[in-house]
């Protein structure tokens, strides 16, 4: 990974070529991503980084919302030129997304957003608070199987035993403060205001046993979106491992359609 002077960042594939920026999910890496670059890297331009506290890219204490994240990626943007881009987040990257398509309908020529709510319930909210407070007191250990368990279904991680090793040890990997400051950016996000300004294609993409962004929220943002399509997949919450190939050739076939 190449630094700026503060997010980690990988900058890789066609030369010359349209850019596809990737968002992870929290408590995630660029790794995430893996197949899906391996496919569109042949015919795009790459940028895969890292949230603040997150992988190789430095704490800037506990507190952030979607304003903050939204600056540090338009930083590196700027810092490498890249004007012009489509998108690609799933749960927290997605809910960037949405956001950054809302406020540079210049910029995002369109956008892909899998697996994330629209806006937290009353229940949602306290589960994050919780989540929040156990890191807060115990570290990140606290949360990694709880939150491993609800990324891939049981069936999937029983089938692959050494790809659900490798996300628990990605959440591990995640600096409290980097998960503290991202989960309250999760906590106080609300797309409801925004999501009619958004200009650019969209596609949105849900997991079926996905409890983490339930597929009944799915509809009224596709109705609040002008020009947006919807993909269910049989998956939870980390939709582009579980089901890769049919994720993959989903965001082949939108950005070609674009």
């Amino acid at each position: 990974m190449q630094l700026n002077t503060k997010t980690a960042f990988v900058f890789e594939g066609k030369l010359g070529a349209p850019v596809l920026v990737f968002a992870n999910s929290l408590a995630a890496t660029p790794q995430m991503w893996d197949a899906q670059v391996k496919v569109l890297s042949q015919h795009y331009q790459i940028l895969r980084y890292s949230y603040r506290g997150h992988g190789d890219t430095a704490p800037q204490g506990n507190e952030a919302n979607m304003e903050d994240l939204q600056q540090d990626l338009l930083g590196l943007l700027d810092y490498l030129n890249i004007e012009k881009f489509s998108f690609i987040g799933l749960s927290l990257g997605a809910m960037l997304g949405l956001y950054l398509a809302a406020k540079n309908p210049n910029r995002v020529t369109s956008l892909i957003a899998a697996n994330f709510r629209p806006f937290q319930t009353d229940v949602s909210r306290e589960q994050w608070n919780q989540r929040i407070e156990s890191v807060g007191q115990n570290g990140i250990g606290a949360i990694v199987d709880g939150t491993a368990d609800r990324w891939l279904s049981e069936d999937f991680r029983k089938a692959h035993p050494e790809i659900d090793q490798g996300i628990r040890q990605m959440i591990r990997g995640t600096s409290s403060d980097g998960f503290m400051s991202c989960a309250k950016a999760v906590r106080d996000y609300d797309a409801r205001p925004f999501l009619g300004e958004i200009q650019c294609p969209v596609l949105l993409i849900s997991g079926s046993i996905d409890i983490a962004a339930p597929i009944s929220e799915f509809p009224a943002v596709q109705a609040s979106i002008k020009n947006c399509q919807y993909l269910q997949l049989d998956a939870a919450h980390i939709s582009n491992v579980e089901c890769e190939s049919e994720f993959t050739g989903a965001v082949v076939n939108f950005l070609h359609s674009v």
